[in-house]
């Protein structure tokens, strides 16, 4: 699918959270300034220097959605704001709105964004009816809802986005991914989406921030 903007990132080895705070674009269509984030506003959103210039194209790109509670770009991402992190990017790709499950589908959220998730197979209640809106994710959840969304999105465009497996070995800790991220995180390693804490470990259980997650939707974006 063409994209609305030609964007080429320069992304280093990764060594944070979700990858090290060093991120360049080598080449950028000129955004209006109502599409950039002002310094003023990149102080008092807490967007860490290396996550500016991912951040910024994402917005122009309408990638960023006005997430309940307002959280600083380094706060944790909790499951009703990754709802409309991913919902945002789906919807971009596509140029189309998602279709919504039932709004009696959860007994404590009706976000209209958790209900397309829900409804595209992107994400799941956690029993009982209940969705837990406000629970933060860690990287295990985060990449096994991205790798649904790549599915979803490589269904509709008839391609695969993920046809890479990474190579898990290289982590000592990969004995913390549950059973049920395993795969979800070998596809995101393997086709560049997620990266290692370090290069020996993968941090499974490890919270996201906002900002990372922007960084991995945008990847499946930028696949797409």
């Amino acid at each position: 699918m063409k994209k609305k903007l030609s964007i080429l990132l320069s992304l280093a080895f990764v060594v944070g959270i979700c990858c090290v705070p060093a991120m360049a674009i080598k080449s950028v269509t000129q955004y209006e300034p109502e599409d950039i984030l002002s310094e003023e506003q990149i102080q008092r959103e807490q967007v860490s220097g290396w996550a500016k210039d991912v951040v910024n194209t994402a917005k122009a790109l309408g990638m960023i959605p006005a997430f309940t509670d307002n959280p600083a770009f380094t706060g944790t991402i909790t499951r009703e704001q990754f709802a409309e992190l991913v919902v945002k990017m789906v919807e971009t790709v596509l140029g189309e709105e998602m279709e919504a499950a039932s709004p009696d589908t959860f007994s404590d959220t009706t976000n209209p964004a958790v209900l397309k998730a829900c409804q595209a197979g992107i994400i799941a209640g956690v029993g009982d009816g209940k969705f837990a809106p406000k629970l933060s994710t860690n990287r295990e959840q985060i990449a096994t809802m991205i790798d649904r969304a790549a599915q979803y999105l490589s269904a509709k465009l008839g391609e695969n986005l993920t046809p890479n497996v990474g190579n898990m070995e290289v982590f000592s800790d990969r004995g913390d991914i549950s059973i049920w991220a395993a795969a979800s995180m070998a596809a995101l390693v393997g086709n560049g989406i997620m990266s290692g804490t370090s290069a020996t470990t993968i941090s499974p259980k490890d919270t996201c921030t906002v900002e990372q997650s922007i960084l991995m939707v945008y990847r499946v974006y930028e696949k797409a």
